[in-house]
This record gives C-alpha cells, structure tokens and sequence, in this order.
C-alpha cells in the first residue's frame, strides 16, 4: 500500500489521506460539453480528431448549428494541465481542441426553447467546470481516506476531485463524528 499524503489524529481515530490510484474519468460521468482535441500522445477529451485540422473543421459544423465553441489549452512540462484560458509558455503550451456546449442539449437541460445570453453565460460556466474538473484527474489530484481505530479501518471513501486536501479531511472527521454518536463508548 502506497505512503499517506497526510495523516491526521482525530478523537481517537487515525485519517490517512491518499492519492486514488485508478480514479475514474469525469469524462465518464454525465457531462453537458464535450471536448474536441487531436494530440499524438494524450487522451484529452471526448472525441478525438488524427489532425488539429480536422478538428477545427468538425467543430466549425458544430457552432454554425448554434453550439458555443471555446478553445482548449495544453500545457506539457513533466506532466500536463487544460484550461479554457492560454499559458504564457510559447514552447510547452499550445491549443489542441476546443470544448463544446451544445446548444440543444442545454435547452433540453434547462427547459429552454431559445440559447439566451444568460444560458450560454451558464454554458460557459459549466464548460469551465468540466474542464476544472477533467484537469484535476489529468493532474492526478484525486484523493480518498481511511480511517482507522485501534489499526483496523473502519470507514474508506475514495473520488474526490481537487487539489485541497481539507475537503477530504472535513468529510472524514463528519464520518468519526457520526461513528461516535452511533457506537456508545465501550466501558
């Protein structure tokens, strides 16, 4: 088993914090945007295209039938991280794709019959996330817990995404805090 990240001593109960080995794509997960991308090396979204060329192309079709179209960054430098925003870095950064926000699919989301500007600010904003997101995973910024009490575990959950570790160690005290209240003290 892999060395804890962080280890806290809470009421009694020891938290070890870990990286999650195999965490799950949130590419996997029900997502409104799609990501366009054509790279040699990395899977960096939903659909991948053999050349930037032909991507562009594809998602030139795409905004013609009225989806919001923003451009993918990469940045490579002993490992990788998106953004919906440029990196300074003219050598290890570039474009390589675009994410899409399908105007169909967020009408029937939200109810809507017309792309407001107020539903493609909404649009823009869960592109983001999803991107956040899907940067954190290709990051490797995924953690889980154990708990454990007199070297047993007694509780594990694995699947949070994002680089602060505090959420993770807020959500696993919850868990002593109702294991407390539930197991009377043995006397």
């Amino acid at each position: 088993m892999d060395e804890p990240v962080k280890t806290i001593e809470y009421k009694n109960h020891t938290i070890n914090i870990y990286y999650e080995e195999n965490p799950e794509s949130p590419r996997e997960w029900d997502n409104l945007c799609e990501i366009h991308y054509s790279h040699k090396r990395y899977i960096i979204g939903d659909v991948g295209y053999s050349t930037g060329q032909k991507c562009i192309e594809a998602v030139k079709d795409m905004e013609k039938n009225g989806d919001l179209v923003f451009p993918l960054y990469m940045y490579e430098h002993g490992g990788i991280t998106i953004s919906l925003t440029p990196y300074s870095c003219p050598w290890d950064s570039g474009q390589v794709g675009f994410v899409v926000a399908p105007r169909l699919k967020f009408l029937k989301e939200y109810g809507k019959k017309i792309f407001t500007k107020k539903l493609k600010e909404k649009a823009l904003k869960m592109a983001q996330a999803e991107v956040n997101t899907f940067d954190t995973y290709l990051r490797g910024d995924v953690y889980g817990y154990k708990i454990v009490k007199d070297d047993e575990v007694v509780d594990s959950c694995y699947g949070y995404y994002g680089d602060d570790t505090e959420e993770v160690i807020k959500e696993a005290k919850s868990i002593i805090e109702y294991m407390i209240i539930e197991r009377p003290i043995e006397v």
